[in-house]
């Protein structure tokens, strides 16, 4: 990919953040996901948990890099749309590490990336904010040399580690947002929210654009539109649905002894 189509497609994915009309993501974790997905949509983005999965590994960093790498360049050459990667912690605990990972997929065509701080040392847990905010301001400084607008959705765990009470989850996640806010992030990702009253306060206390991704009893997205939230990542959940019903269709072709509609492409 050109650096021009790059920045072009940077700038895109920037504007699909909508205040009332949330860019709403289909996870992909391979490149024929991906292709699969860019028909109806207008972004493509990876689910760290399905891409480790459908390579055999464990989520947390547990996917070799330089396989991960390979996935990205070949995916974003496959697709004409914007390509966001999930990071994770950056695949290392300095804001060094997380710089040369982001120079790699920068590289490979990625125009986002997501990076978290609820991983530290291989372990799930609350890394320091500061540190996490030094990575993300590595990462922009270069993105900055690339030339490309990389958007940086900064992920908080506060809810998924299960920090404290609601509250203080949401004004610990609040006070994160705004300390990467100051670093660079473009975007805030609060996985584990789901109360729609709580989504509402934390999308009118951060400066950042909300991302919220889909679990059990996460609100509709037309209730999430209607709160201030741009961003709807439907996460891991995709593959997983795609699996079961692989299994289901191994399940009945073996115990029926037919191929079923599987000599019928269109069926």
């Amino acid at each position: 990919m050109d650096a021009k189509t790059q920045q072009q497609y940077a700038e895109t994915f920037h504007g699909l953040h909508k205040q009332g009309e949330p860019l709403v993501l289909f996870n992909a974790w391979d490149v024929a996901t991906a292709k699969a997905i860019a028909k109806s949509s207008l972004a493509i983005a990876t689910s760290s948990g399905a891409v480790a999965s459908a390579l055999g590994y464990a989520d947390g960093e547990q996917a070799p890099f330089d396989v991960v790498e390979g996935l990205v360049s070949r995916m974003t050459a496959s697709v004409s749309i914007p390509v966001s990667i999930d990071l994770e912690a950056g695949y290392g605990d300095t804001p060094d590490a997380a710089a040369k990972s982001a120079s790699r997929v920068l590289k490979a065509g990625a125009i986002g990336i997501n990076i978290e701080d609820g991983l530290s040392g291989g372990k799930r847990q609350l890394v320091n904010p500061e540190l996490h905010a030094a990575k993300i301001s590595a990462v922009r400084n270069v993105a900055k040399e690339f030339g490309v607008r990389l958007f940086i959705n900064a992920r908080t765990d506060p809810f998924l580690l299960r920090f404290g009470s609601p509250d203080e989850c949401l004004n610990e996640a609040v006070k994160r947002a705004k300390i990467y806010a100051e670093a660079g992030a473009d975007g805030i990702f609060v996985p584990g929210l789901t109360d729609l009253t709580l989504i509402e306060k934390l999308v009118q206390l951060t400066p950042l654009p909300v991302n919220i991704m889909v679990t059990q009893g996460v609100p509709e997205i037309q209730d999430l539109a209607r709160v201030g939230v741009r961003r709807v990542s439907l996460g891991p959940w995709p593959m997983m649905a795609a699996m079961r019903v692989i299994g289901q269709a191994a399940a009945a072709v073996a115990a029926s002894k037919r191929y079923g509609t599987f000599l019928q492409p269109n069926a």
